[in-house]
């Protein structure tokens, strides 16, 4: 880092937030649902109000993350007024409603709705992979249809083209859920249904190439056994599995998985995105949007993958030999220490993944810095997400999001720069999704390829190559140029806000569209649109921050969301995005040379000082060497130990920063890995 970017920039006071405009009331409907009163906001669902007195009410094709659909026709109700049953799912209240669901009538409309799907269902149970877990057969039961009359097989060959689901449509009732769920939660599309010799089937569109992201959400909300996945098919029953809750670690999104196993070995992976939580029940565990993606749902294997170690290997005389842990412990304990003795701590290094939980990664660099007495620790999230880290500390003193993405759900502009979130956060993208589907967000994406984010934009901002600095610089010219600038920030903190000015006084409009490939009318637009924000959230991911200057491009970043409003408006944040699930954490736990754990500076005597304190050891002085400074030095021959958790150096880093020479100088490696 240049002298120059370690200047601190004038002092910002954070303005108080105006109070936020109260949303107006709505008005109120009086019903009366099996003689209790009650009195609901207009547009309430009958099905909702129902379940929300506590109500059970059948619905197999209803689902809370998407619009009713109305098909299986068991949640009748009676209506006084109307002649015909009316489908709770879809009904609105109306004023002075009366309502009845326990009635004789409904009651036999519901089995009959039943038996009309049970005439055209394959009673195979015994080999149906949703038998125990189906609700066709949970309602068959709870509503007494015991007189099954035996129908025609539907005869449809089952459909296997998909690399991770079958589909067998004798199954299917054609409640459309898992086309909603694509259509509406995903926005894909993918399904839709379709006549084929005479019969109604669920598929791609026809002529239509498949864009499918295999996220396997159909397969989730699928309330029978039409859709099953390949990987768990015709293996267990739903009752011979153990359910173990965790967070995924894939990616940032920290998606709660049920991991469902037998014998110690993990079958099959769900999500409370399902036709058993089809109604949101808030008991469930996680506080994530509920669904996951083909990673996290499918990518399980590699657990029971026979390449795994199962037992230390030691390289003796050129050859990898399997040793006890006991033996591998001590050899690497007594390698280490003698190390220390002969050559200082400073000859000592450690790389940890951002993939490691907070315990591991604070017990790593622990190990480091009071047992090893090295602050040579670092992390992949150096060339990424540490930049955002570092920018942000720089210019707000904190080194962290100021919202999160279900916030972000609420925002009404959304800007996106130098992240295609549906391949590397798919289920943040569909926060993003909902934000602009649901909740009509303008939804801005900057980046320099036609991404999948691209062509969901609202306001699409394809920049040229190396052209987000100009974007960035164009916008914070617009905001100022045309009197947008948050009042509150300019007049709490003047030198800022004249910093700012100067900085692009002298950029010409015509300079910042031709280098970011973009008319200037366009970037004055999406910076009109950002600072007149209500609820306004600024993201931005790896595209941006792992290229050079991604450091200084996320301050000025920073720049346009203090210069918007967006750090003091109620609702509004910034937002960056991290790659592996656990870069975050890896900084807060001190694995990088400048931070203590709490991102507290290791240059500072007092902070070190606690820690000496805490941990009962002295630590190393001086601030440690980087990831690229250790390899440096690992050339030179100046590390002759190091200790490696989860991080290959080999296959993450470039060819130029000559790894494979830097590793063939180490004395002494140890590599922990799952």
């Amino acid at each position: 880092m240049s002298e120059e970017t370690k200047t601190p920039p004038p002092k910002i006071e954070i303005p108080t937030a105006p109070e936020p405009e109260a949303a107006p009331a709505k008005k109120m409907l009086d019903v009366t649902i099996d003689g209790k009163k009650i009195s609901v906001p207009e547009g309430s669902l009958l099905l909702d109000t129902m379940r929300g007195m506590g109500m059970e009410i059948p619905a197999m094709c209803y689902h809370y993350t998407f619009s009713s659909f109305g098909s299986c026709g068991v949640c009748l109700v009676e209506v006084e007024g109307k002649n015909n049953n009316v489908r709770s799912c879809t009904a609105k209240i109306t004023n002075g409603m009366v309502v009845k669901t326990t009635t004789e009538k409904i009651v036999d409309a519901r089995k009959k709705a039943i038996e009309k799907h049970l005439v055209v269902h394959p009673l195979d149970c015994p080999v149906c992979d949703a038998d125990g877990k189906c609700e066709l057969q949970d309602m068959t039961y709870d509503l007494g249809v015991y007189d099954i009359k035996k129908g025609v097989r539907k005869e449809i060959p089952e459909d296997t083209r998909s690399p991770v689901l079958d589909f067998n449509m004798n199954r299917c009732i054609l409640c459309g859920q898992c086309i909603n769920v694509c259509k509406e939660v995903q926005l894909v599309d993918a399904l839709c249904f379709y006549k084929k010799d005479g019969k109604t089937h669920v598929g791609a569109h026809e002529g239509v190439p498949l864009y499918c992201e295999f996220c396997g959400d159909c397969l989730a909300v699928c309330p029978v056994g039409a859709i099953v996945s390949r990987f768990s098919k015709y293996s267990f029953k739903p009752w011979q599995l153990k359910k173990t809750v965790t967070t995924c670690g894939y990616c940032s999104d920290g998606c709660t998985l049920h991991l469902e196993s037998e014998a110690q070995k993990v079958v099959r992976v769900t999500s409370k995105l399902s036709y058993l939580n089809k109604f949101g029940k808030e008991t469930e565990p996680g506080d994530d949007h509920g669904g996951t993606c083909v990673r996290g749902r499918f990518g399980f294997q590699y657990n029971q993958d026979e390449s795994r170690l199962s037992r230390p290997l030691m390289k003796v005389d050129g050859r990898w030999t399997e040793i006890p842990w006991f033996k591998a412990t001590a050899v690497i304990g007594k390698r280490l220490m003698e190390i220390k003795t002969q050559h200082g701590g400073q000859a000592i290094a450690g790389l940890i993944t951002g993939r490691c939980t907070n315990e591991e990664v604070y017990l790593f660099q622990r190990l480091m810095r009071s047992v090893l007495g090295t602050n040579n620790i670092d992390t992949a999230a150096r060339y990424g997400h540490m930049n955002s880290v570092t920018a942000l500390q720089h210019a707000l003193g904190i080194g962290y999001a100021t919202t999160t993405d279900k916030k972000m759900t609420l925002s009404d502009v959304i800007l996106m720069v130098g992240n295609d979130m549906t391949e590397t956060n798919p289920v943040t993208a569909l926060r993003l999704k909902e934000a602009k589907s649901r909740f009509e967000a303008t939804l801005m994406v900057a980046d320099t390829v036609q991404s999948n984010m691209m062509k969901l934009a609202s306001h699409p901002l394809q920049v040229a190559v190396h052209g987000e600095t100009a974007l960035i610089q164009g916008l914070v010219k617009a905001v100022i140029e045309k009197g947008l600038a948050f009042p509150a920030f300019v007049q709490k903190s003047p030198a800022a806000y004249e910093a700012l000015r100067q900085s692009v006084a002298g950029l010409s409009e015509e300079a910042l569209a031709r280098e970011s490939g973009l008319a200037w009318e366009k970037i004055a637009e999406a910076a009109e649109r950002l600072a007149k924000s209500k609820r306004g959230t600024l993201i931005w991911g790896e595209g941006i921050v792992s290229r050079k200057g991604g450091y200084e491009n996320v301050l000025r970043l920073i720049d346009l969301a203090m210069l918007t409003g967006l750090l003091e408006k109620e609702g509004a944040g910034i937002l960056p995005i991290c790659e592996e699930n656990n870069e975050q954490g890896a900084v807060d736990m001190g694995a990088v040379p400048e931070l203590l754990p709490g991102q507290r500076p290791y240059s500072s005597e007092e902070e070190r000082a606690r820690f000496r304190s805490a941990w009962h050891a002295e630590l190393p002085e001086g601030i440690g060497a980087t990831l690229p400074e250790i390899l440096d030095r690992a050339e030179r021959g100046e590390i002759k130990a190091l200790y490696l958790v989860g991080e290959n150096p080999l296959g993450t880093l470039p060819v130029s920063m000559r790894v494979r020479q830097a590793l063939e100088n180490v004395e002494f490696i140890v590599c922990q890995d799952p």
